[in-house]
């Protein structure tokens, strides 16, 4: 029963995969049908082909088979593609300090900045400091305060300004800031929005920030340091999305290289066939499978944290070989690593859940195979998980630091 149970968590595991990269994908692999294929039978034309006469069917067969074949070849052509782009990006890969700067665009002075944003010693000059040489960061805080919601206005009834880091980093309030930051930063390593995985960067970001917060919210419940929560659950997918970055990213370049090489091989065929592929969801999943949980641990590991000690909970996440909470304790792995492997577990039955993938039974199971207790539901069920919630004051009287 237990190895069953544990067959069944891991099923479920890789249809979030394919969830996270694509609904319809994850909806095939549950074995029903997507809205397009139901409005396709639905359709017209439909009705029109079970009314084909008997000839028409019999060549309809015939094409039907010739193109198995040809999918069989293509199939075939994108494999072997895959084994030399893997080798590729697999080398790749290991050059973690490449990944953190070159791909994900952090700079690992991060790890301070994060150090300094949970001690009481934290000031808004301190921050500034370390804030003012990252752009990205800078502009992404002062974007998020000019939000409609987060006006204020003064004594006067006059608008007040956000130009600056240093007024916007002041009208947030330290506070808030130990909030607002480490979502931004994790914000920043989504990939890209793409037309050929086009839900991959929406899903990605509620899996993230979902994650933070239900590892906030049990954290604190638990009598845990609720920011190592926050922090390790934010932290949990920059691998995933690093790979997911990598793979799109280098995925022309390598397909133009090969057609290049089929056709001065006098391979026309192969080239043709080479020229039909597109990224595969199914090859990113795969590459998720093998690298991402050891790569998170890297670059994490790169940003030297002494404060936010985080990196040990992902280290031992790395040594976790069966999705099974019974596991995971027998493994006596870090608190960290156990409330991590908890909420990630939530955070995918949330998210099959609301896209009927999982059925109330199999929710049941799941959960508990992932060490969530009714307590839990009830709590995370209680907590906006969706959104980056900052307290601002109403102000009473315009501070000189927030007149731009």
């Amino acid at each position: 029963m237990k190895l069953s149970v544990s067959q069944l968590a891991s099923t479920m595991n890789s249809r979030f995969d394919h969830l996270l990269v694509s609904l319809d994908e994850a909806i095939l692999l549950s074995g029903q049908k997507t809205e397009k294929q139901r409005i396709m039978e639905d359709s017209e034309q439909a009705d029109a082909r079970r009314e084909l006469l008997f000839v028409e069917e019999v060549a309809i067969k015939n094409r039907e088979e010739i193109n198995q074949k040809q999918n069989l070849f293509i199939q075939q052509v994108e494999a072997e593609f895959h084994v030399s782009f893997i080798n590729d990006l697999a080398e790749k890969i290991r050059d973690t300090d490449f990944v953190l700067k070159k791909i994900l665009g952090y700079d690992p002075e991060l790890g301070k900045l994060l150090d300094v944003l949970y001690t009481e010693s934290c000031s808004i000059s301190r921050l500034e400091a370390s804030i003012i040489q990252m752009d990205w960061l800078q502009d992404a805080i002062i974007k998020f305060v000019k939000q409609p919601k987060y006006r204020r206005f003064d004594s006067k009834g006059k608008l007040i300004v956000i130009n600056s880091l240093r007024s916007a980093l002041s009208f947030v309030g330290i506070e808030s800031l130990r909030t607002l930051l480490p979502a931004l930063i994790a914000k920043r390593s989504l990939p890209p929005k793409s037309e050929v995985f086009p839900e991959l960067q929406k899903h990605m970001w509620e899996y993230t920030l979902g994650t933070g917060k239900a590892c906030k919210a049990i954290a604190e419940k638990e009598s845990m340091k609720w920011y190592l929560g926050y922090n390790i659950g934010l932290l949990s997918t920059i691998g995933r999305s690093a790979i997911a970055k990598m793979y799109l990213r280098a995925f022309d370049a390598k397909l133009r290289e090969k057609i290049i090489e089929a056709r001065k091989n006098n391979n026309p065929v192969q080239a043709k066939a080479l020229n039909t592929l597109v990224p595969s969801h199914k090859y990113l999943v795969s590459l998720w499978g093998t690298y991402s949980n050891q790569l998170t641990y890297d670059l994490v590991a790169l940003f030297k944290c002494r404060w936010l000690m985080v990196g040990v909970g992902l280290e031992d996440y790395t040594r976790i070989k069966e999705v099974s909470i019974t596991h995971v304790r027998e493994k006596n792995l870090h608190p960290l690593t156990n409330l991590l492997f908890r909420c990630q577990g939530y955070m995918q039955f949330k998210m099959m859940k609301a896209n009927g993938l999982m059925s109330k039974q199999t929710s049941m199971v799941y959960l508990r195979n992932f060490g969530i207790v009714s307590d839990d539901v009830v709590l995370l069920m209680k907590t906006n998980l969706t959104g980056i919630e900052i307290q601002i004051p109403e102000i009473q009287q315009a501070p000189k630091a927030l007149n731009d």
